[in-house]
């Protein structure tokens, strides 16, 4: 899990348990710390939102002055929680802008830091030992199947990309695997057609619900490859 991916899993459940989560806070003395300033800010704020309900309500609405003036306070109770529920979230808000903002302009950046990430993972030579069975399992999730195989596939897992469940194939390639993501489409980053840096090139098209997005070393005709995942992928209407 990278910095990216743990403080938006951080800031959706302060108080997760994911083991994939719980291992990223401690395997980092700074993830770990901010984390904890996390989750008393979110301990702060739920009891922020505890109104308690007086035990003598009863006997004041047998008044009506006391009533009223009941009302007043409980009103003005009201105006400070929602001051302060308002500077929690704006703080927070600020924070997350400031600090922790996606430093990738678009899909395609997002794309080869993964695979520079996980290239450690990936050998050229791996078997390819993933079924088509298998994998039409994995895409089924994404309401899509390959007819048949394109390529000698090493690797089929979900990952996380930039924070949203997709599906990571690796692929024997001509000289080092070639990586193939499938994305939820999503306005969050900016779509890029073609992107490369001095080592990758990559390719990215739309499957109806989808980004497909294709990258491989500087020796791979990332043409054909779109061309054999058009040909034989299927997206369920």
């Amino acid at each position: 899990m990278d910095d990216l991916q743990f403080r938006r899993h951080l800031y959706a459940a302060p108080n997760s348990q994911d083991p994939e989560f719980l291992a990223a806070k401690q395997a980092d003395e700074s993830r770990a710390q901010f984390a904890q300033e996390i989750e008393e800010l979110d301990s702060k704020i739920a009891q922020a939102l505890k109104v308690p309900v007086p035990e003598d309500l009863s006997n004041k609405l047998i008044l009506r002055q006391a009533m009223a003036s009941h009302q007043q306070q409980k009103r003005k109770s009201r105006i400070h929680l929602a001051l302060a529920a308002s500077v929690a979230f704006a703080v927070g808000l600020t924070v997350n802008m400031l600090q922790f903002s996606s430093a990738y302009n678009n899909v395609g950046d997002y794309a080869m830091a993964h695979v520079y990430y996980e290239q450690d993972n990936f050998s050229n030579d791996m078997p390819a030992n993933i079924t088509l069975a298998s994998l039409n399992n994995k895409m089924s999730t994404f309401d899509g199947n390959f007819i048949d195989m394109i390529g000698q596939l090493i690797a089929a897992d979900y990952c996380r990309f930039d924070g949203i469940k997709s599906l990571h194939l690796v692929f024997q390639g001509e000289s080092s695997p070639v990586n193939v993501f499938i994305v939820p489409e999503r306005d969050e980053v900016a779509f890029a057609e073609a992107f490369s840096d001095e080592k990758l090139n990559g390719k990215s098209f739309k499957h109806g619900k989808n980004q497909v997005i294709v990258v491989g070393d500087k020796t791979e005709s990332l043409n054909q490859w779109k061309e054999n995942i058009n040909k034989n992928i299927q997206w369920s209407i």
